[in-house]
């Protein structure tokens, strides 16, 4: 067995979230609830995220025992299928994804300890292309089922996740190597900033080790706190606005008609916008310029927001097909910005309070994400999906602003990645 097997236990971990993200909206629309019941879950999801990301992470760091994390993550998930499909009620959803979240956060810090573990010297780009390339992959193979699913066969679907669970149980006990303490050369208090690494595994954020990020990051020159708290805040109201978008997103679609299936065939683009970004442009770019694609990606996720809506105001009939392709190029937007703003980021605090900054971001990212869905589900539902979308549109463009005052601050932040 090869040393890096191990790492496709990502594909049904990365499943199983996909799948969940599209199946609780559908499941409480499907219950009589509208979007501000979902507003609610994915609240609930990531209030439950911030200090479960937090809690687990301190206990791998004093356990040691990432494997055995992982199996009992992927263990505890198993009677929240039951749960659900036994509800009838919306608030039962509603909880249950909050649930959810703080069960799965059990495997982040593990399966990230573990791979920079492996891959310390591999170059940054690429490993992270390859990473989020197996996450993606494991959207998919969640995502493409229920392009046949109909209101009244949910419980199949259910039924899907739950079976992709237990493979990911089973590639977990048989792919997972027995754990290993971690390495004694990482700084002690970096090692400890692994709890603030990511909310979850499958979340596509930038996995982070010194090791990993002294070959990726050309030295940079020591940069005020005032830079690095801009970036924050241009990060969170990027982050604000894909959370007032993608909140009320699926409500939306089923409030216009659009059918269960489609739904989940314009997701599937979004994955392939996501693919075309990590596979082809990520493995071919030689010089990285970070301010151009953070702006870039920044302005083309905006502008997906507002093709999205377009059909609503000029021709409702095409609203599936301009929504495919709002959502392939919102996964571009997205991809890339992710990337950019990441490695932004920690060049920033590199050789500064790693693990300060690290908590204050993955704080600011949480924060921003829960006024975000709270938010949507408020304004959707009391205002309209039209005035959501308008107002994630101009949060998306004031964090290219914020951004630009950055960029004037510190010149040298346009300096090329290779």
């Amino acid at each position: 067995m090869k040393n890096n097997d191990w790492l496709y236990t990502i594909l049904p971990i990365s499943a199983v979230s996909s799948g969940f993200s599209v199946l609780i909206p559908l499941y409480i629309l499907y219950l009589g609830g509208n979007v501000l019941d979902v507003g609610i879950a994915v609240t609930l999801f990531n209030i439950f995220e911030v200090p479960a990301s937090l809690l687990w992470g301190n206990i791998t760091d004093r356990l040691h025992k990432n494997k055995t994390l992982i199996l009992l993550s992927i263990l505890g998930i198993m009677p929240i299928f039951a749960l659900l499909y036994l509800m009838t009620y919306v608030a039962t959803g509603e909880v249950m994804y909050g649930i959810y979240a703080f069960i799965a956060t059990a495997s982040s810090p593990a399966i990230n300890i573990m791979i920079i573990g492996k891959r310390r010297n591999k170059s940054l780009p690429r490993y992270y292309s390859k990473y989020s390339m197996l996450a993606i992959l494991g959207g998919l193979l969640a995502l493409v089922p229920g392009v046949f699913i109909q209101k009244q066969t949910l419980y199949y679907y259910l039924l899907f996740l739950f079976v992709i669970n237990i493979a990911g149980l089973v590639m977990a006990y048989f792919l997972i190597k027995p754990d290993k303490l971690q390495p004694k050369t990482a700084e002690p208090a970096f090692r400890r900033s692994f709890s603030l690494l990511n909310m979850l595994s499958v979340t596509p954020l930038l996995m982070t080790g010194k090791h990993l990020l002294d070959r990726m990051v050309k030295e940079v020159r020591m940069k005020r706190n005032r830079q690095i708290y801009l970036i924050l805040a241009a990060m969170s109201l990027f982050n604000l606005g894909l959370y007032l978008f993608n909140t009320s997103y699926i409500p939306f679609l089923d409030h216009n008609g659009i059918t269960y299936g489609s739904i989940f065939i314009i997701n599937i683009a979004n994955s392939f916008g996501q693919i075309f970004v990590y596979g082809a442009v990520m493995l071919a770019i030689r010089n990285f310029r970070i301010n151009l694609y953070y702006r870039s990606a920044s302005f083309i996720r905006a502008l997906s927001y507002f093709i999205a809506f377009l059909p609503m105001l000029i021709i409702p009939a095409y609203l599936l097909y301009f929504n495919i392709f709002a959502y392939f190029i919102a996964g571009i937007g997205y991809s890339i910005w992710n990337v950019a703003s990441s490695v932004l980021l920690y060049t920033h605090i590199k050789n500064r309070r790693e693990g300060k900054y690290i908590g204050i971001w993955l704080a600011v990212l949480g924060t921003s994400a829960i006024v975000g869905s709270l938010a949507s589900g408020v304004i959707s539902q009391y205002v309209g999906y039209l005035e959501t979308f308008s107002l994630a549109i101009i949060v998306t463009l004031i964090s290219i602003v914020v951004f630009s005052s950055e960029s004037r601050a510190d010149p040298k932040s346009n300096d090329m990645l290779k």
